[in-house]
């Protein structure tokens, strides 16, 4: 596969973390550093406390600060706990988040579109699949596969294997910074 490598200051990384709490309410975050508070809005809610998941659905959309998750349906499946003294059985933090259909996770510094996203927990990683924009200022990164460790901030784009079994091709415009001129260009 064709490969871009780069290591991206992500303020936010797609990290919705799901628990359950007493009650059965349940309460979701984007930025796992902020305590800042999460409004979702959906058409439509689904929890499932025995199957530990939630799922919301039609132009689902989480915000956190200046982090914003959309897509079409955001699903967050979280870690079954030991059943407690009273015999229950509860959900813990989330192991896995996906996100499916016009897939948008924008930070105020850049943002990122794709077809799905899965958020794996126990690996720090976001994948986003699909046609893969990222766009940060003027710079474009185009790709099929997306894949970001949460925890080091460093990203590789992947690009589609084409029809006659040949790799396709990463690509990306970048625009050189205008505060720092080429080299050999700067004014005696």
């Amino acid at each position: 596969m064709t490969q871009w490598t780069a290591r991206l200051g992500y303020a936010a990384a797609l990290t919705l973390a799901l628990s359950a709490v007493a009650g059965g309410a349940a309460f979701a975050q984007i930025d796992t550093h902020s305590k800042a508070p999460i409004d979702i809005t959906a058409d439509q809610a689904e929890v499932s406390n025995a199957q530990c998941s939630a799922v919301w659905r039609g132009s689902a959309e989480a915000i956190q600060e200046k982090t914003r998750l959309r897509a079409d349906t955001i699903t967050v499946y979280s870690r079954k706990k030991e059943a407690g003294a009273d015999g229950k059985s509860a959900c813990g933090g989330a192991e896995r988040i996906e996100a499916d259909g016009h897939v948008y996770y924008v930070t105020a510094e850049r943002n990122a579109r794709g077809d799905h996203a899965v958020y794996n927990q126990a690996r720090d990683e976001i994948v986003i699949t699909g046609d893969v924009i990222v766009v940060q200022g003027l710079d474009v990164a185009r790709g099929a596969r997306l894949t970001i460790n949460t925890a080091t901030k460093e990203a590789r784009m992947d690009a589609k294997t084409g029809a006659d079994g040949k790799p396709g091709r990463v690509r990306a415009v970048f625009y050189p910074d205008k505060t720092n001129p080429p080299a050999g260009t700067e004014k005696p």
